[in-house]
């Protein structure tokens, strides 16, 4: 006899916080405690260049599963463009499309505020996120201020913000 019983689909709900949502701050500590021991054998301890600040972040995309705070990522305003910053899924969250549709809230956001285009830099040592960008039609781009082109860390990307086709 087959087991007919399927496990429901998660509810996922979004929210648009404040860099302060405790939610939030929690998953960027959970990114820093498992991304930054990565890059000591390079950078020490010394605090990665660009962080971004409350005054700085126009916007928090906070996704919860089943009620819980499951991912979450930022938009921050450079001087002459918009980045994305602080995307993180926590490991119990994996695997659902929580990145991209992030990416996605994040694209929606910045469009919303006159861009066409977008921004954003990771590391050489996080293989998963420049899979995810390159697959999402980010394209390679010079290393850009506030990052050091020298360091040999960082990966940046750009993405154009046609508009959402309509449907």
């Amino acid at each position: 006899m087959t087991d007919t019983r399927t496990t429901p689909a998660p509810a996922i709900t979004w929210e648009e916080v404040s860099w302060e949502d405790p939610r939030a701050a929690a998953l960027r500590e959970a990114m820093d405690a498992e991304v930054g021991p990565r890059y000591v054998p390079i950078r020490g301890a010394s605090t990665p260049p660009g962080r971004p600040t409350g005054d700085d972040v126009e916007t928090v995309v906070l996704a919860l599963v089943d009620g819980e705070a499951a991912a979450t990522g930022s938009l921050r305003r450079l001087p002459e463009r918009l980045e994305v910053k602080r995307l993180f899924v926590g490991p119990a969250f994996r695997r659902l499309g929580l990145a991209r549709a992030i990416l996605a809230h994040l694209e929606n956001a910045a469009r919303a505020r006159g861009a066409h285009e977008l921004f954003l830099q990771t590391g050489n040592r996080q293989p998963d996120a420049i899979a995810l960008y390159e697959r999402e039609g980010w394209e390679h781009v010079e290393v850009f201020a506030p990052y050091d082109p020298t360091d040999g860390i960082s990966v940046c990307f750009r993405k154009d913000l046609a508009p959402p086709a309509e449907g």
